[in-house]
């Protein structure tokens, strides 16, 4: 990381990797110091205290996952895709969210939020985000009514990436699963013989 780097933004992205890596426990003011390459003073010049800090972190986290998926929701809404498309961006969605640490962050976010209030607000942009994707997609891939469907399909996308998180299992099997769900919904339903 670049010394010039403004020290909060160096900070901040500090606490994300810490989280990412280790949870909201491992948010130490010594820790964040070392991995920012800053003195624990300027550390505490500009985080008062360690909620101000996790805050921070979550904050940062939410908005970067709000750029990458709102640029994946505007493809799939500028042209149709089809599932296999679709099947594509699920997998770059489970093996590429950001935070490190195996994107254990997801499941930080929603833990901290559930204990401090003052977190709802990203939790509920995150959802917002995936939702917009999961709309674009399923319009894309024909879904009729895609408002419904898409918090459904999140909670569920991020359901088994908890199940494959806490399983070992492999991103394969999400992907499958969402695929599998996406083309239920996408397949126009049979008309009587």
């Amino acid at each position: 990381m670049s010394q010039v780097e403004p020290a909060r933004e160096r900070i901040v992205q500090a606490v994300v990797r810490i989280m990412g890596a280790d949870g909201a426990a491992a948010v130490t003011n010594r820790r964040i110091a070392a991995e920012a390459g800053i003195s624990l003073g300027t550390l505490t010049y500009h985080f008062a205290t360690q909620s101000d800090l996790v805050e921070a972190g979550m904050a940062a986290f939410v908005a970067a996952e709000t750029v990458k998926f709102t640029q994946l929701a505007d493809r799939a809404a500028n042209g149709e895709i089809d599932l296999a498309q679709a099947g594509e961006m699920l997998g770059a969605i489970v093996t590429d969210t950001g935070f490190g640490g195996d994107h254990v962050a997801w499941f930080e976010l929603f833990v901290q939020a559930a204990r401090r209030p003052a977190l709802h607000s990203a939790t509920t942009e995150f959802f917002d985000t995936y939702d917009r994707l999961a709309v674009s997609i399923l319009r894309a891939l024909g879904v009729g009514d895609a408002e419904s469907v898409a918090p459904l399909a999140v909670a569920t996308l991020v359901g088994l990436q908890l199940r494959r998180l806490a399983g070992g299992g492999s991103p394969d099997q999400v992907v499958a699963g969402m695929t599998g769900l996406i083309g239920a919904f996408a397949e126009p339903p049979e008309s009587p013989a």
